[in-house]
């Protein structure tokens, strides 16, 4: 079976869309079909992830992916695109996030492919972005869809009834720790609360400094550690500087090694305003770290079971809320290595082997393989 995986952009992007379907390419690739890669990068480009060399990838090298392009760009895109269908014939193929997906789906028009529309963030998203305004027209392209994958159940009641018959849920992967952390922090002179995630407005690193600042004199020796890197840097740096918190908050960049911070952490926290499936939580969780997020953010209140293996601040950025479920938390010593213990249980489900089962059966039974 020939696979075809379409993004925008994969050069040096570290982001949880590249590193999932990296993972997934190199998993169809070792059980045997034949994989390829389009995305609208330069020839030069090179994955953050390692893809593995089997894997085609097919740069469009068409003007600056990372820049919005302009209609005439748009158009020669989807006449090249439409070329490179006709000469790859893939058997199926899958596009993430919205704007790939319906580029290609045009150029597709015609050419009997099936096509997956590969949905990556929550539809609650639209609630909180200026694109909220077109969701319904957005909904309307998925028309063009055969699936459209969603990652977690109840994102599903977020879709209109029409396309609810083609939509199929499938979670990431979550590899099991080699290592798990210490929550409790027996002996520890020094504890760490951990936020991994693209410093963003979706990721909302401010309400959690906000947060963490209104009790940083309560917990003295908690410091906060945020790993990733984004546009909104410059911003938070500002403001913990203004917060006077310079020596207790530690940016990181972007790092490969994320498992060194997880592991020697103990607690972690995830102030997002939307998810889809978040990748940093669930691997935190996978590492016996009890974790705090907003219950009224999609996707973490999915994973979080309140008082079970985390907190759930009430409403979403609030800072108020925010500050006393981690305070709880570092204050309480016991608690977290019980909720810890029960994360990483919770989190088996996501099984990399089963979820890599669900996605090769989907991709079969669209491709007529089975």
């Amino acid at each position: 079976m020939k696979v075809l995986f379409v993004s925008r952009l994969f050069d040096g992007v570290s982001g949880g869309i590249e590193r999932m379907a990296i993972a997934l390419m190199n998993e169809l690739n070792v059980r045997g079909h034949k994989i390829e890669l389009l995305s609208w990068d330069r020839v030069d480009a090179e994955t953050y992830y390692p893809l593995d060399k089997d894997v085609v990838w097919n740069r469009l090298d068409m003007g600056d992916a990372k820049e919005k392009a302009g209609w005439r760009l748009r158009a020669s895109r989807q006449i090249a695109i439409r070329r490179f269908l006709k000469s790859s014939r893939p058997d199926v193929m899958i596009a993430f996030q919205h704007g790939p997906f319906l580029t290609v789906a045009m150029a597709a028009l015609g050419l009997g492919i099936p096509i997956i529309a590969a949905e990556r963030n929550a539809p609650q998203r639209f609630d909180h972005l200026r694109a909220g305004k077109r969701r319904g027209l957005i909904f309307q392209t998925f028309r063009m869809a055969d699936r459209i994958t969603v990652q977690l159940d109840d994102y599903l009641e977020g879709y209109p009834h029409y396309l609810r018959e083609r939509i199929v849920s499938i979670p990431n992967p979550v590899w099991p720790a080699t290592e798990p952390a210490e929550p409790a922090g027996t002996g520890s002179r020094s504890k760490r609360l951990l936020s991994v995630g693209r410093l963003s407005y979706q990721k909302n690193q401010a309400a959690l400094i906000e947060a963490f600042s209104q009790i940083a004199d309560q917990v003295p020796g908690w410091d906060l550690v945020l790993v990733g890197a984004g546009e909104d840097e410059t911003k938070l740096k500002k403001l913990v500087a203004e917060k006077g918190l310079d020596q207790r908050v530690e940016f990181t960049g972007a790092v490969k090694d994320v498992e060194q911070f997880y592991r020697t952490s103990h607690l972690f926290c995830l102030s997002s305003r939307w998810e889809g499936f978040p990748n940093a939580l669930a691997e935190a969780m996978a590492h016996g770290l009890p974790a705090v997020g907003y219950a009224d953010c999609a996707g973490v209140r999915q994973l979080i079971a309140d008082n079970q293996t985390g907190c759930l601040a009430p409403g979403n950025g609030i800072v108020e809320t925010l500050a006393d479920s981690l305070l709880y938390l570092m204050k309480d010593d016991a608690a977290r290595q019980a909720m810890g213990d029960a994360a990483r249980t919770a989190v088996e489900q996501f099984s990399p082997p089963a979820v890599f089962d669900r996605w090769e059966k989907l991709f079969c039974e669209l491709a007529g393989k089975q």
